[in-house]
């Protein structure tokens, strides 16, 4: 039987996918038209500038060249589609994220955008035309003597330049995760709201490049010019761009400005309707009526842990299932027959609460270390104590807001391996030699919250899921004949509670990720941190509204009749 990862891949993503290279191929033209109007800029000659426009876009060579451009964006849409992803990749140091620049996928997809930048570069010189068209320039006499027309390769090299800098910014924004849409809009409306943000975003990256490059020819300009020179016969130009008076040419910079203007929008163009396309709302079937729908429902998706896109969408299928849909919301209420028993609702359920489960102990598990690091004050007149021996593990109390944290004793601590041991402390005692030195310190330091946002890096599954149980507890009020729902409240309000406490009280230990300016919030995952805080708040005070009063009859414990009363009063 066909594995349901296997059967996503060639329903739903390849499709997807496919449609969106194929929307991209088919905008280039638009795009290539619209750069070629700007590129041959006659403000002085109108009439000839829009004549000489049109003639250009019905011409052989013009169709040469968009041929040539849809080939190489078709190559690399399909190629680059395996580098976006949901999971934020976090560095914990400075020197894991350079190691991450380095891995051989990274490098052959940045060679792949490097190839792509240069073709597309030459490309732009053909539409500009005049003195960017070719390589060669004759001297204009009768003589075959050729130079090297250094505004073509002047170009073509800021092409190349432009399609790697494109590739290490694409991984230290994040620039390929794939971020599910707040609201839900269609296809056509998604991409005419981001359009224009992506423009003046690419004409930012243009000009910021732009001003890197300048001084980077100047520099190492020489070096592609030797290259070519060296292998063929021709001869230099007069006056080198890699120097201050060649630089300083206005109508080059507006090319060069105007190519990488097109060059960061064809490939962000790319970008967006792969994003758009791959989160759109997926409808999953419930329970499986058919044969065919064997291993394929939603419960499966939610199950899925080899593929990370395919667990979101089922996710957002819930979420959306729990708030809109009520005629499938009715079958999730629906009970077996024969047998009378609610199996679509307890595997849902079972799902949504495990995932929320998993990360209140994961946050449980990272406030115990942070109070676990907190220095301890000796009372006055105390002695002090000496430090623990090797092997040894002391026991270590501390409470916050009732709750109580402790390590075991050395009772019952377990044989430790001395050859290992040894080599660990080798280890650790190296690493703080090399932190405690300036130039390696900087690299060997852990960034700031990169295990906060690295703890919520993932939590847009437990988002979803958390609104979705919070949905499905308040439309049962209404819709839930036999009960079904009501029967699992108090373990999803204790699921809830708990992983709300938690989440709150690690936004107040850690005092770096709790200051909201403007830096970290400009990080998604930082966002999906506060987004799950305040999605926490929100299902807590939906359940507590809809229910009221008799919500506190339920079987729950004391802490969480404190905390509902709280909610009931509106003091949280």
């Amino acid at each position: 039987m066909e594995s349901l990862d296997s059967w996503y891949r060639r329903e739903v993503y390849s499709w997807r996918t496919g449609a969106a290279v194929g929307w991209t191929l088919l905008l280039q033209p638009c795009v290539l038209a619209v750069y070629l109007v700007f590129c041959t800029l006659d403000i002085c000659h109108p009439l000839s500038w829009i004549a000489g426009s049109f003639s250009m876009l019905f011409s052989t060579h013009y169709m040469f060249v968009m041929l040539v451009l849809t080939l190489v964006s078709g190559v690399l849409g399909v190629v680059m589609s395996s580098s976006y992803t949901v999971v934020p990749d976090i560095p914990l140091t400075r020197l894991h994220g350079l190691v991450q620049l380095l891995l051989p996928t990274r490098l052959l997809r940045c060679l792949m955008y490097l190839v792509s930048g240069a073709v597309t570069a030459w490309v732009c010189t053909s539409c500009i035309g005049d003195r960017y068209t070719s390589l060669i320039k004759s001297d204009g006499t009768d003589r075959e003597v050729y130079y090297l027309n250094e505004y073509h390769l002047f170009l073509v090299v800021y092409g190349m330049y432009s399609g790697v800098l494109y590739n290490i910014t694409m991984y230290i924004h994040q620039n390929n995760l794939v971020q599910f849409p707040v609201l839900e809009q269609a296809k056509f409306f998604q991409v005419r709201s981001r359009l224009y943000n992506e423009l003046l975003k690419s004409l930012s990256y243009s000009l910021w490049h732009t001003a890197y490059f300048y001084p980077f020819y100047w520099m190492f300009g020489h070096i592609p010019k030797d290259f070519v020179l060296q292998h063929t016969s021709l001869l230099g130009s007069e006056i080198p761009l890699n120097s201050v008076w060649g630089l300083l040419d206005v109508f080059l910079l507006y090319q060069t400005i105007l190519c990488g203007v097109f060059l960061y929008l064809t490939w962000t163009v790319s970008s967006v309707l792969y994003k758009i396309y791959n989160t759109e709302h997926y409808a999953f079937p419930v329970e499986d009526v058919f044969d065919d729908q064997k291993n394929k429902c939603l419960v499966d998706a939610l199950s899925c842990k080899t593929n990370s896109l395919l667990q979101c969408l089922g996710f957002y299928d819930v979420c959306h299932l729990s708030r809109k849909s009520g005629v499938r919301r009715s079958v999730v209420f629906s009970l077996s027959q024969p047998g009378g028993h609610p199996h679509n609702w307890n595997k849902l359920y079972s799902a949504c609460v495990a995932e929320v489960n998993a990360l209140n102990q994961k946050v449980q598990e990272a406030n115990w270390k942070v109070f676990a690091s907190v220095p301890v004050r000796q009372a006055a007149g105390e002695k002090n104590i000496p430090p623990a021996s090797a092997g040894e593990i002391t026991t270590t109390t501390l409470s916050y807001r009732g709750a109580t944290t402790m390590t075991n004793g050395n009772s019952s601590s377990p044989p430790v391996d001395k050859p290992a041991s040894n080599l660990q402390t080798f280890k650790d005692l190296t690493l703080m030699y090399l932190k405690k030195k300036p130039v390696f310190s900087y690299f060997l330091s852990e960034l700031p919250d990169s295990k906060s946002r690295k703890l919520f890096a993932t939590c847009q599954v437990q988002v979803w899921a958390v609104e979705a149980l919070s949905n499905f507890a308040t439309a049962s009020y209404t819709d839930d004949k036999y009960g079904v729902v009501q029967r699992s409240l108090p373990e999803i309000i204790t699921a809830v509670v708990n992983l709300q406490e938690n989440v709150e009280k690690h936004f107040k230990l850690a005092t770096t990720t709790s200051r909201r300016n403007q830096k970290d919030l400009g990080h998604y995952d930082t966002q999906l941190g506060y987004l799950l805080q305040t999605t926490l708040k929100s299902s807590m005070y939906k359940i507590v509204n809809t229910f009221g009063k008799h919500i506190l009859s339920l079987n729950l414990s004391p802490e969480c009749v404190r905390k509902l009363k709280l909610f009931m009063d509106y003091k949280e």
